[in-house]
């Protein structure tokens, strides 16, 4: 019998880590950090995992390597393009396609979201399907359709929330007409997808810092495996044209997306207490970050850009793959059960604790 257990990551906004035992293997799906600053899962009770299956980059699911010693110190695995953005050595998962690990049958497809993100298919007993982040909306990134699962944990990053993504960015419109705006993005995540929707929609092409021209570049080069068709062409004329982050002019796109670290700090220190540019945050506001510390007293304000699905997305997701048990991670449990419910059934919602498989 297989069993899946949430070390982190289910009933809450948290860092992503779950726990695989099957056929005498034991994995971890995802090892994160935060979003909150210091935020680690509590691996103390968690003992000796095999290996550790990363969905992509991003550290509230890779952010964890500190934590390998406590269990083991496992090999951890990654696509190759999530490995050429992480600071440890790691071993390579396909980006599309099937691989055995620790003797299991591992299936990935690209997930939508991130650059080398993808979901992680393990056929176990029915299938077990894990998500990761994903999207079905981006403009940028692929994303392919998983195999049957009859355990699927899905990204219910933003609960119950319906509105599409065309919708969603046509609120961003006035504002990048406005005038001086900063956007702290993920570099590796939804800046690039921000800027190709600049070029697009026939604005003049964003001041951008160092991290995100380098994304770009390896985004159109490297890396444009996850990429849609059409699109790496466009990324790298933006990574040649775009200009550098200097006096408020204009749409600026800069890292870290909480405005903790790099050019997006440094930006907010030197324009807090100035009325302009404009400040414009677009993803989870972790607390104890200027992101939060800035929207809170009115200094920046919020606009969600999706990169994560919404409710029907999942539902119809869980339906496709034929699931009859669905863990919504990431999301408010205690505001969302009912209606993760209603959404899922006749599946069985689980939203804390073991699920045997």
């Amino acid at each position: 019998m297989a069993r899946l257990t949430a070390i982190s990551g289910l009933g809450g906004k948290g860092p992503a880590c779950f726990l695989v035992e099957a056929r005498d293997a034991r994995l971890l799906l995802d090892l994160g950090y935060g979003p909150q600053p210091g935020l680690l899962p509590n691996v103390d009770a968690v003992g000796k995992i095999d290996a550790v299956l990363l969905s992509h980059s991003h550290r509230d699911h890779a952010g964890g390597f500190a934590l390998l010693g406590k269990i083991g110190n496992p090999s951890v695995y990654a696509t190759d393009i999530v490995r050429r953005l992480l600071p440890a050595e790691t071993n390579p998962l396909p980006l599309q396609g099937s691989t055995e690990i620790v003797g299991l049958q591992v299936t990935t497809g690209r997930s939508g979201h991130a650059p080398g993100g993808v979901w992680l298919h393990l056929a176990v007993d029915g299938g077990l399907l894990y998500m990761g982040d994903n999207s079905e909306e981006s403009i940028l990134y692929a994303s392919d359709a998983p195999p049957p699962a009859s355990t699927i944990v899905v990204d219910a990053s933003y609960g119950i929330y319906e509105t599409t993504f065309d919708a969603c960015v046509k609120k961003f419109d006035p504002v990048f007409d406005a005038g001086p705006v900063l956007l702290p993005i993920p570099v590796a995540g939804r800046g690039p997808e921000i800027a190709l929707y600049l070029m697009r929609s026939g604005r003049p092409a964003p001041h951008i810092d160092d991290a995100l021209r380098e994304s770009l570049t390896r985004l159109a080069t490297h890396d444009s495996a996850c990429l849609k068709p059409g699109t790496a062409a466009q990324l790298a004329q933006l990574a040649a044209e775009s200009a550098t982050i200097g006096k408020p002019t204009g749409v600026m796109l800069a890292g870290i997306a909480d405005a903790t670290a790099g050019e997006a700090a440094k930006r907010v220190v030197e324009w807090e207490h100035e009325t302009t540019p404009a400040i414009v945050f677009t993803g989870y506001l972790p607390p104890g970050t200027p992101a939060e510390r800035l929207t809170t007293r009115g200094r920046a304000s919020y606009m969600r850009w999706n990169v994560h699905p919404r409710l029907a997305d999942n539902a119809r997701l869980a339906r496709a793959v034929g699931a009859r048990t669905v863990l919504p991670a990431f999301g408010d449990a205690a505001q969302h059960r009912h209606a993760w419910e209603a959404a899922f059934a006749p599946a069985r919602v689980v939203v804390s604790g073991s699920v045997e498989l």
